[in-house]
């Protein structure tokens, strides 16, 4: 005990020495705690915790003016305590700091050592903390964890929308990557004579209730169009068909206008359009200004009419929706002075969207402003091959065609081998059918296929015509169809010229493979492109090798797709040859010798059997 004084006095000189020290740093905020009796040795106590919160904290406040005197007797005390038990004396600097640091004031020196106090903190049981009587944002007392739940239910609902809309992409991901082109271009377009085509009442006429039964047929095969020739009332109609007396009404025998308009909206139900031939009777009168939207356009008759044409046009295309028109015999008006002009109403009455087609005499005969007009407005130009001038001249004129319809604003090219204003091709040359038939859908552009080709079949018995039918030689190609599944008419009406059988039996082995190769057209842009586009360039991507008589090599190739090469043997004979200058070998995709599909042949010593076609191809 008597060393006690003498302990407290060290203890006094120690605290003048630490304060003298912290008055020559140099620092700028410093924590200093208020000296305090030591708590019991490593009872360490939260400082929001309950046993903490039942009075309230010391700070250096409560008592201003600082007893160093007596704080350094306190801590004497203890450490006399201490140092009787040996135990280990706790610091009482550091054990202020664990329990009170959280409610203890920041006080701040300056350079000069003064001491600056700040305002003490006010601890509340309820857990608002109030600081210089400020209270803290009302969000701490939120209901945090409801809020958790619910920013967990959104999370997870994005989540689980996230890999949705990526399954979504994934299964909606297209397999092919073909370029799009409008609905004439490329496409393949199946032309009737409806009197012929599928009669539905035994009336021994075809109709239009028939071709509605036999859309799903023409589908199958490929036709994305449907090509109508003359269906408009004519004298002594269907033998002069072509002699049409109004083109707003329709031939009674091939249905009436309700018929027709069921026909239309079935076609385009199924994704198919209806193009009509309509005879080009008149040009436009001349400084007529007509407006497309007036109603007069659409009930004008065109027998009282100037310009029936138009009228006819207006009719059709707006009243009824067809989707195009082959301007038959328009030929004889490109010298015309309206020539220009009626091309242009026509074209603003038909709208965006719809078509016209010309043959290919009104372009060989259309000359300065009416070539320009013609070339601009039209956008199918119809071109028929035929074997008139042997294969040598067959190759000429499609390398002739190619060369003059390769411009970027030229109309597309509408191939056929047969229609109504030719002779059916079986006719003539019976076994060349199948072969030329891959040809045209070899070719760039788009192709029309005259019904019945697809199954070879020719025109009218010799005994049809020259006996009784000997006035009417334009009906010999329009025998009435037959169909694979031999749906014929019961009880059907006295043969009439369209009814009677063809001269040939029906090749329905035709079928299968003018289907395939069809397919195969439609779903590579190598074949039914006519050009593409590199470094703002327009190039073709159609070209004819030369090679032997009798032999037609087509070459097709398109950006990062194989190159196709098509070879079709018009003669009667078999040809071996070696192409292996120009290919090397190519996997044959389609051919009329269906056995040979899928097989890789190579082209030295190739031989190519009688009136055969085969596509390849080629590796990349």
């Amino acid at each position: 005990m008597d060393d006690l004084p003498e302990t407290s006095g060290n203890n006094d000189g120690t605290d003048l020495e630490t304060l003298d020290y912290l008055r020559g740093v140099k620092s700028s905020t410093y924590l200093l705690l208020p000296l305090t009796p030591s708590p019991t040795p490593l009872d360490f106590k939260h400082p929001l915790s309950e046993e903490m919160n039942e009075g309230p904290f010391l700070t250096l406040n409560d008592d201003p003016k600082i007893d160093l005197q007596s704080s350094g007797d306190a801590c004497a005390g203890d450490s006399s305590s201490s140092g009787d038990s040996n135990s280990v004396v706790q610091d009482p600097v550091s054990a202020q700091l664990i329990n009170n640091i959280s409610m203890l004031d920041y006080q701040t020196l300056s350079k000069n050592g003064d001491i600056i106090m700040g305002q003490p903190e006010i601890c509340k049981l309820n857990g608002s903390i109030n600081v210089n009587n400020r209270k803290l944002p009302n969000f701490v007392n939120w209901n945090w964890s409801v809020i958790r739940k619910i920013l967990l239910w959104f999370v997870l609902t994005g989540l689980v929308a996230c890999i949705g809309a990526i399954i979504a992409m994934v299964i909606n991901i297209p397999t092919t990557c073909n370029p799009k082109l409008p609905w004439y271009q490329g496409k393949v377009f199946y032309e009737i004579f409806p009197a012929s085509f599928k009669d539905s009442d035994n009336d021994g006429f075809g109709d239009f209730k028939g071709l509605i039964k036999k859309l799903d047929y023409i589908k199958e095969l490929g036709g994305s169009a449907i090509r109508l020739n003359y269906i408009f009332e004519a004298n002594d109609y269907p033998y002069n068909y072509y002699n049409s007396t109004s083109l707003l009404q329709i031939d009674k025998r091939v249905g009436v206008l309700k018929d027709f308009q069921e026909l239309v909206n079935v076609a385009h139900k199924k994704e198919m359009n209806i193009i009509l031939d309509i005879p080009v009777l008149s040009m436009t009168e001349p400084l007529k200004a007509y407006n497309v939207n007036d109603t007069f356009v659409f009930s004008i008759d065109p027998q009282e009419s100037k310009d029936p044409t138009s009228a006819a046009i207006a009719y059709w295309s707006r009243a009824q929706n067809v989707d195009g028109f082959y301007l038959k015999n328009l030929e004889n008006f490109v010298d015309d002075v309206n020539f220009e002009k009626s091309l242009q109403l026509w074209k603003q009455i038909l709208g965006n969207g719809k078509i016209f087609i010309a043959s290919e005499l009104s372009f060989e005969k259309a000359n300065g402003a009416s070539s320009t007009v013609l070339l601009s407005l039209i956008d199918l130009i119809e071109v028929h091959l035929d074997l008139h001038n042997g294969t040598t001249g067959l190759k000429y004129h499609i390398k002739n065609i190619l060369s003059l319809f390769d411009k970027k604003h030229y109309p597309w090219i509408l191939w056929n081998i047969g229609s109504i204003s030719s002779d059916r091709v079986s006719e003539k040359y019976e076994n060349y059918t199948l072969p030329l038939t891959a040809l045209e859908l070899a070719l760039p552009g788009t192709v029309s296929i005259f019904y019945g080709d697809e199954i070879g079949l020719g025109g009218l018995s010799d005994h049809d015509i020259e006996h009784d039918f000997h006035e009417h030689a334009s009906i010999n190609n329009v025998a009435m169809m037959t169909f694979p599944n031999n749906d014929k008419v019961s009880n059907a009406a006295p043969a009439l010229p369209w009814i009677s059988e063809s001269a040939l039996e029906p090749r329905y082995h035709y079928l299968n493979v003018i289907k395939t190769f069809i397919e195969f057209r439609l779903n590579t842009p190598t074949i039914y492109s006519k050009e593409y586009y590199k470094d703002d360039s327009i190039l073709k991507n159609t070209g004819m090798r030369e090679t032997v008589d009798n032999l037609i090599l087509i070459e097709r190739w398109y950006p990062r797709r194989n190159t196709c090469v098509l070879v079709v043997n018009l003669s009667n004979k078999a040809i071996t040859t070696d192409l292996s200058m120009m290919f090397y070998g190519g996997t044959v995709v389609v051919n009329s010798n269906t056995s040979l599909v899928g097989q890789v042949l190579y082209f030295d010593e190739i031989t190519f059997q009688p009136y055969s076609a085969v596509m390849f191809k080629l590796e990349k």
